[in-house]
């Protein structure tokens, strides 16, 4: 019987009429990605691409943006970047969205579900390296982009801009990890040097180039020949990649966008306390455990925001309930969601996680959430009311209104302050009620959308200190790449006579690192890729905000932003605290919330 040789890929095309058409019919088949890559010349990204309906259509070679990266690189003045940007912006060869995500390093808005590890595995098979020699590159450059770089071979470069782009932008409908590590790997093994650095600083968000997204604005307006704060005031309301795209339509275009109910908004953001800041007199508000919202409210209809903009109307009913109470026809409300108990008593932060966390339930799952969990809201802001936008009003002014929309029992509780006494008085009287803290407002300031403005701050307290040891000097990146930028914690469980980790902390000062950086040379015991591990002889007294469940350390915690108060050279190891204490304050943390009213 004569063999039947199966058919080329070439021959499949052929038949079929498009590479594409070659692909889904391999798939239909019951060829999986990973086979088709595998037997025919057709590299997996593209496999993926065609798999999801998306067949790249912008054959501009890659390589003609990584020469403009690299100009970026060289260019020392923020002009001349601005200039280089306005050459890019002014391409014929690409749609607007192309150029400006180009510009601006960030493919798509939400997370590519990747990590410093797919990275460098990605590395490894694409180039032969082994994760250990990418990790050593990582230690003496410092960052990913120039790990690639070093590790390609040189090539002519054969990638188009949408083999990377659209690749980049399929990366967070990808389920599996694997299927994430292939795709990366594909599009590096057929990457030249500099194609290679560049896809993975995109890849993390991070061009590297020593400019901002304000400069590729400016970029915008000289091109498009439109005043950078229409620009500004667009970015603000419909988001920084879709107002950039709206200049080139020019100023009336610009001048049209306005605040409107369903169009989510970047919240303004606090900075942390600091009393010089301060405004007398000056509105302070509890800080509450709960997670950024957005209620938007138009006749019938609401819908409510993260504070990321993901919608959260379906996950959140009661809070869309409340927001239908409101005494207006049209408004937008920036508050906070919080967990309740049956009582109507606040809950922990990670118990309204069972409710917001994954972003979509079933029905029969949301219904469980809701009878396990609660919510309500909490309003301290409005942006919008019937029409008119309240953001440049003064904050004293946008009370007025908050309080003829917003029901009484749904406003955060605060009140006027007229010195620092007064303000540390209810400070003292928010954590005796069990809040996190309290959020201190200049009366006179503007709404400022996605600012992290000094006309809010947040005051926190430290939670208890941890004596502690370092057990690991952690590698620096970047700009301290050859140094050590951080150190491993651990505490002690002296029945096992074992040291558990707890998380790494960094604030220290350049002249304490050098002093570290001594001991760390003289109890030196062994090292990896990440850094070096050092006999258990520093002891340290750390503070920090809060104690969570962590799989990443050996004592199941971390530490939530630790900061060193001082070294105890008079204590040892065999003083520092145990992993019982540690687990004690974990549990202590909460017990506060059981008493917590509004």
């Amino acid at each position: 019987m004569p063999i039947v040789k199966p058919p080329s890929f070439n021959e499949l095309v052929k038949t079929y009429g498009s590479p594409k058409a070659a692909v889904l019919h391999l798939l239909e088949s019951g060829y999986t990605p990973e086979d088709i890559s595998w037997k025919m010349p057709v590299p997996y990204y593209l496999v993926q691409l065609y798999r999801n309906g998306v067949e790249p259509a912008k054959p501009t070679q890659f390589s003609s943006i990584t020469e403009v990266y690299e100009r970026l690189a060289l260019l020392r003045s923020k002009k001349g970047k601005e200039t280089m940007l306005v050459k890019l912006l002014k391409r014929h060869d690409l749609d607007l969205e192309t150029k400006t995500r180009l510009a601006l390093g960030k493919i798509v808005d939400e997370s590519l579900r990747i990590g410093p590890g797919v990275i460098e595995r990605a590395l490894s098979v694409a180039t032969g390296a082994s994760t250990k020699q990418v990790k050593k590159l990582l230690v003496d450059y410092g960052e990913y982009g120039e790990v690639a770089f070093l590790l390609l071979k040189p090539k002519k470069p054969k990638l188009t801009v949408g083999e990377v782009y659209e690749s980049i932008k399929l990366l967070p409908e990808l389920d599996k990890v694997k299927e994430r590590d292939h795709l990366i790997t594909s599009l590096l093994e057929l990457a030249a040097q500099q194609e290679g650095k560049y896809i993975v600083r995109l890849l993390l968000f991070d061009l590297k180039l020593g400019y901002h997204h304000r400069t590729v604005i400016r970029a915008a307006a000289r091109a498009y020949d439109v005043p950078i704060e229409l620009i500004e005031g667009a970015c603000a309301i419909v988001g920084l990649t879709e107002g950039i795209m709206l200049a080139p339509k020019g100023a009336l275009a610009l001048e049209t966008i306005k605040l409107r109910p369903g169009q989510f908004l970047k919240p303004q953001l606090a900075h942390l306390y600091q009393p010089e800041k301060v405004v007398y007199p000056t509105l302070v508000e509890y800080k509450l455990d709960g997670s950024r919202l957005q209620i938007h409210k138009w006749g019938t209809q609401t819908r409510l925001y993260s504070r990321r903009g993901t919608e959260k109307t379906e996950t959140l009913p009661e809070a869309a309930e409340i927001g239908r109470k409101f005494n207006v026809q049209s408004c937008i409300v920036d508050c906070e969601v919080i967990a309740v108990d049956s009582s109507g008593h606040p809950q922990p932060f990670q118990t309204l996680l069972e409710r917001t966390v994954p972003k979509k339930l079933s029905t029969e799952e949301l219904k469980n959430r809701k009878k396990k969990v609660g919510v309500t809201v909490r309003v301290f802001d409005i942006i919008y009311v019937n029409g008119r936008e309240l953001t440049d009003l003064p904050l004293f002014e946008r009370r007025k209104y908050l309080a003829e929309v917003v029901p009484q029992e749904y406003l955060v509780e605060g009140k006027e302050c007229q010195d620092e006494v007064e303000l540390m008085g209810f400070y003292e009287e928010a954590l005796r009620r069990g809040y996190e803290g309290i959020v201190v407002k200049n009366l006179n300031s503007p709404y400022e959308f996605g600012q992290r403005t000094y006309t809010w701050l947040k005051l926190k307290p430290e939670r208890d200190t941890i004596d502690c040891t370092l057990v690991k000097a952690l590698y620096g990146k970047g700009k301290r790449a050859g140094l050590y930028s951080s150190f491993l914690m651990a505490v002690r469980d002296p029945a096992e006579k074992k040291l558990y980790t707890i998380g790494k902390v960094s604030n220290l000062s350049e002249d304490v690192m050098e002093e570290l950086r001594r001991v760390v040379e003289s109890t030196k015991r062994s090292q990896d890729g990440e850094g070096v591990f050092i006999k258990p002889s520093i002891v340290a007294e750390v503070t920090y905000q809060e104690i969570q469940i962590a799989e990443d350390y050996t004592s199941g915690h971390v530490l939530r932003v630790p900061k060193v108060v001082r070294f105890r050279p008079e204590k040892s190891v065999d003083e520092i605290d145990t992993l019982e204490k540690l687990k004690k304050l974990y549990e202590l943390q909460y017990e506060r919330q059981t008493a917590q009213t509004l």
